[in-house]
């Protein structure tokens, strides 16, 4: 019975619209958002995707967000630009998507891609000096060969990461 009553009680009164204004404040929010994120967040998708595939826990996650990174930085700008077009709103501009990035995150983009570097740091040393005592621990072939790879693995990320710390100098 209570179902029956509901339904005639919200057929009898009217539905009430949100303004299309509303929504396109949202979809201008977002297309700045993917915006920012192309153009400053794959590093990050970068950055981390390397840092995990360091650890040796998730290499096919690392690869994908690797790969989200790259495609990120080739397709992101344009599409967005164009999902802007087709939704009839305002174009994306870096102004806009700047200032979108610190609503979002409350930092600037270089401070958010250093912690992460630092973070990757960390990470590097911790991976390179386990490594390092796997490798000389001569208990079992396996653990040698672990010791390998993390050691292999924290040199390619250390040498990632020492570009973030020359490209200020270079540029």
């Amino acid at each position: 019975m209570l179902p029956e009553v509901v339904s005639i009680v919200m057929a009898q009164s009217p539905f009430e619209f949100t303004p299309l204004e509303y929504w396109l404040s949202i979809a201008t929010f977002i297309l700045n958002a993917l915006y920012a994120i192309a153009f400053r967040g794959y590093l990050i998708f970068i950055l981390i995707g390397f840092i995990i595939y360091t650890t040796t826990y998730a290499d096919g996650f690392a690869k994908l967000l690797v790969g989200i990174g790259f495609f990120l930085y080739f397709a992101g700008p344009i599409l967005a630009n164009v999902f802007a077009q087709l939704a009839t709103v305002e174009l994306v501009t870096f102004e806009s998507a700047t200032s979108v990035w610190i609503d979002f995150f409350g930092m600037s983009d270089a401070d958010l891609i250093y912690t992460i570097v630092l973070l990757g740091d960390a990470v590097a040393a911790i991976c390179c000096l386990t490594g390092a005592i796997l490798y000389f621990t001569k208990a079992a072939r396996d653990l040698e060969s672990q010791g390998k790879s993390l050691i292999i693995r924290s040199l390619i990320l250390l040498a990632i990461l020492s570009f973030y710390y020359i490209a200020p100098y270079i540029i």
